[in-house]
């Protein structure tokens, strides 16, 4: 019987290996007749290319995606690191003899260049997303961008990007009177397009939360096993949650050095006229002013005389306060005991205070022997031993308090035992079941083996 059964096994497995060939070659031929991608075929006939898994084409895709985020990145901080220096060359107002003034222009085209191929690698990069997602079967398979909800954030971030300093607009002024100060000043229309392309840092701080373990495939997939949403605020829950001190620290840096500059660039215009007093022309001033500012000090030696200064020191008064708020939670949080910890700490209590009832009760021994042999040998006054026996009576409470305390915390004690004693008591009977049911299978095991069928061995195992 035993050998029958082998070979009956045997040309099964003879005809499941044919037939899985035939399929492959059939699955060659009709890729070469279609020309459609390699990635098509795996998604479409996974389980007949010997049970290859979706997530390794869905990994490829958001490896794509994930691409795609780092080069809009990089085109995204270049244009931001052009457009500080160009702003600095262009507040100087070269002359027209000065070699300094073609290379402000040539900074501007090169900004403008980067702007329009980040806007394309913005499109792009939300055509690898929805990829990305058809993947995962989020999204239907013809789906595009203007069917799902990301097309209004893609519109605003392209518009985002739209809006730069340009080589056309260089040297246009835009005047104003300042109260203040007393007197006319002027913008430089490159100077508020300078101010308003800051608003691409967001995109930046985007990019790093992508770049986190916690934005991934495996994070969509558990996300979705216990039904919650998987997007840039839960990467940012779980970093406070994980590392919220870095978190923190590197959020208000970047935030005081980032609305430092936008300062610097709404005042600076002031110091034309008057350089003497109040200038947060100079970064160093501007920083200073942002710190006291986000941590709600404010001093009150540097503080802002432009209308578009005082919108962004709003700004930073409404951030200051979320980012102090998020402080003191993250304090408080840190500082709870956990359960380990507070066992511990009961522990080291009780012991403190068996110290404790030791002294109190000593005392209050040594207080009735003196009270006995002064009242016995008549050598206490009747003062004396009237502040002994109060002194006595003290003691007495002193130790009751004490006795008190030291019960309450040995029942506290004793509740967590008994706690603890009943979860290993359950551990234990499940211990003990599991090794019945392994009793059980060795038995089937053996009686399968008496009647011949060894071939079930590795059915009753599973």
């Amino acid at each position: 019987m035993k050998g029958r059964t082998g070979g009956l096994t045997a040309k099964m497995n003879n005809q499941n290996q044919n037939r899985r060939q035939q399929e492959n070659d059939q699955l060659v031929r009709k890729a070469d007749q279609n020309k459609i991608s390699l990635a098509e075929i795996f998604m479409a006939n996974s389980q007949q290319l010997g049970g290859l898994e979706d997530g390794k084409v869905t990994k490829m895709y958001f490896h794509k995606f994930l691409f795609m985020e780092q080069v809009c990145f990089a085109f995204n901080l270049m244009g931001l690191g052009i457009s500080v220096i160009q702003y600095d060359l262009e507040y100087d107002e070269i002359s027209d003899n000065d070699p300094m003034k073609d290379i402000s222009l040539w900074l501007l085209w090169l900004v403008f260049v980067s702007s329009c191929l980040l806007v394309f690698l913005t499109v792009y990069r939300y055509q690898a997303h929805i990829e990305w997602m058809k993947s995962r079967k989020s999204m239907a398979p013809g789906d595009q961008i203007w069917h799902t909800d990301d097309w209004l954030p893609m519109l605003i971030e392209l518009a985002v990007y739209c809006i730069i300093p340009l080589p056309f607009t260089k040297g246009i002024r835009v005047n104003f009177y300042n109260s203040i100060q007393g007197s006319e000043a002027y913008y430089h229309v490159n100077e508020i397009l300078a101010l308003i392309m800051i608003c691409r840092v967001i995109y930046l701080y985007r990019t790093l939360l992508t770049l986190t373990f916690w934005y991934n495939n495996r994070t969509q997939r558990v996300c979705n096993l216990y039904a919650c949403e998987s997007n840039y605020m839960f990467v940012a829950k779980s970093l406070l949650r994980t590392m919220p001190y870095t978190a923190l620290f590197i959020a208000l840096i970047s935030l005081i050095c980032i609305f430092g500059y936008a300062v610097r660039i709404c005042e600076r215009p002031l110091s034309r006229n008057d350089s003497s007093s109040n200038n947060l022309g100079l970064f160093e001033n501007a920083l200073w002013n942002i710190i006291i500012t986000i941590t709600t000090v404010g001093y009150g030696d540097f503080y802002t005389r432009t209308d578009l200064g005082r919108f962004v020191i709003f700004i930073v008064c409404v951030l200051g306060i979320f980012v102090v708020s998020v402080m003191v939670v993250t304090l408080i949080e840190s500082l709870k005991v956990t359960s380990l910890e507070g066992h511990a700490i009961t522990v080291l209590e009780r012991v403190a205070l068996r110290e404790k009832l030791k002294h109190e009760a000593a005392l209050v021994i040594i207080l009735t022997a003196k009270a006995a042999l002064g009242y016995k040998n008549g050598t206490l006054t009747r003062k004396q031993h009237h502040q002994l026996i109060v002194r006595l009576k003290q003691t007495l409470i002193n130790f009751k308090m004490t006795h008190r305390q030291h019960k309450t915390k040995q029942d506290e004690n004793s509740l967590n035992e008994e706690i603890t004693n009943q979860f290993s008591l359950l551990k234990n009977d499940f211990k003990q079941l599991m090794e019945r049911q392994q009793v059980l299978i060795s038995t089937n095991n053996l009686i399968y083996q008496k009647l011949g069928f060894e071939n079930n061995k590795s059915v009753v195992n599973i």
